[in-house]
């Protein structure tokens, strides 16, 4: 997820002046923080990298290293991800295989098959929506902390997060 330092308005606009108007202030946006995640279905607990760095395969092979690190058991890992050019490229396979990791990706325009979206969204609405961070420094202690404190969201989250998928 790659979240720009300005605020996501989450009000529709309208005339000025109008009942329920709300004044947002805003930032000029010209620093992005990316995100990098995974999420484990079972325990809910995501794995991230927060970082200003472009997003791209050394990137990803950084993350996949990381979640390898976290989880040292040796076991297969399976990660779903989205059909984005720098998750497909040849040296992130190799890497993947090398670290045990099985990368699925997911047909594309389906980001509603993947948990881990579900949980930008739930981020989004606490930490972006609305929200005005003054400084760079102070928007990126919010999402640093949004996610080490994510436990308390955990009810939230359980419903949320839920492994059963609606077919439409």
């Amino acid at each position: 997820m790659h979240q720009v330092h300005n605020n996501e308005n989450g009000y529709a606009w309208q005339l000025r002046g109008r009942k329920r108007t709300k004044k947002v202030k805003s930032n000029t946006g010209r620093r992005r923080l990316n995100i990098i995640g995974a999420l484990d279905p079972i325990s809910l607990e995501p794995i991230v990298i927060l970082t200003e760095a472009n997003c791209n395969r050394d990137l990803v092979i950084t993350f996949l290293k990381h979640i390898r690190e976290q989880n040292k058991e040796g076991g297969k890992i399976y990660i779903i991800l989205d059909n984005a050019r720098y998750n497909k490229s040849n040296e992130v396979k190799e890497e993947s295989k090398l670290l045990n990791i099985e990368l699925i990706f997911l047909p594309a325009y389906s980001p509603n098959l993947n948990l881990i979206e579900r949980l930008w969204r739930f981020f989004k609405k606490e930490i972006m929506k609305n929200h005005y961070y003054q400084t760079f420094d102070e928007f990126y202690q919010k999402v640093s902390n949004f996610f080490k404190d994510i436990n308390i969201y955990r009810e939230e989250l359980e419903s949320l997060l839920t492994l059963k998928f609606g077919i439409l």
